[in-house]
């Protein structure tokens, strides 16, 4: 299994998630382009994402796998499934619908590029700097999970904010392809904006074989707020013995 994370995340992101899963599937969490230790390059569309994560499967020489993404993360995986069907055995997807989307972490990078890291001498810092602007202290740990200590003990981002900045159009942008036929998996989070009842429409015409479930009192970090459940309904799912209904439901 293929776990794929969402924008300004990364494969540590993904590690408790990795965890739980890995008593069932080998597991294996990706850093996409311009996100944790991947390379830095200024092209992010979701076509080339893609063939990204086909690339790093042809690699390693995996055929197939399953494939579960978060956010940005989920329409790389749609596009994955989309562009290269053989490759996906399975597709889950976490709180994110194939539509186009406002770009509403734009100000989220600007405010870390704002940041300024040569005043910074300990973490606790950056955190306290941040905390008018990203209030939500899990959302804030979140963003700085990107904030590393070089060896001379200077902070730096890890992910390049300015590529990603600059893609910002094409981050928000659709996924687009022919309709994958396989087996698929939507989890929203009941608290979450992000995949509405009107989505479905949209789903179900690119992914017909797609059931969707809804997680109560989550918000868009589902995955980091219920890790055990979301393990659970991943596992019945990748497993192909789930029993969830078909359709928008709670």
């Amino acid at each position: 299994m293929i776990l794929v994370h969402g924008l300004l995340g990364s494969c540590a992101n993904m590690g408790e998630l990795a965890r739980g899963l890995s008593r069932r599937f080998e597991v294996l969490a990706v850093d996409l382009r311009n996100h944790g230790r991947s390379f830095h390059a200024p092209d992010m569309t979701y076509p080339i994402m893609a063939k990204d994560l086909a690339g790093f499967m042809d690699d390693i020489k995996l055929d197939s796998a399953a494939v579960a993404g978060h956010s940005m993360g989920g329409k790389c995986a749609m596009q994955l499934a989309m562009d290269y069907p053989e490759k996906v055995a399975g597709l889950a997807v976490l709180d994110m619908a194939p539509r186009a989307y406002e770009p509403i972490w734009t100000s989220y990078v600007r405010v870390l590029l704002d940041l300024d890291l040569s005043q910074i001498v300990r973490r606790e810092q950056a955190e306290r700097a941040l905390a008018d602007a990203v209030p939500d202290q899990v959302f804030r740990g979140f963003l700085l999970q990107n904030l590393k200590r070089a060896s001379d003990g200077r902070f730096f981002w890890r992910s390049d904010l300015r590529a990603i900045l600059a893609a910002m159009p094409d981050i928000s942008a659709p996924v687009t392809g022919e309709p994958y036929p396989g087996p698929g998996l939507f989890i929203r989070g009941g608290g979450s904006d992000f995949v509405s009842d009107r989505d479905w429409e949209d789903i179900k015409a690119l992914f017909p074989a797609a059931d969707l479930k809804t997680i109560s009192r989550a918000g868009h970090l589902v995955h980091l707020e219920h890790p055990d459940l979301i393990t659970e309904l991943l596992t019945d799912f990748f497993g192909y013995s789930s029993g969830l209904s078909r359709g928008p439901d709670e």
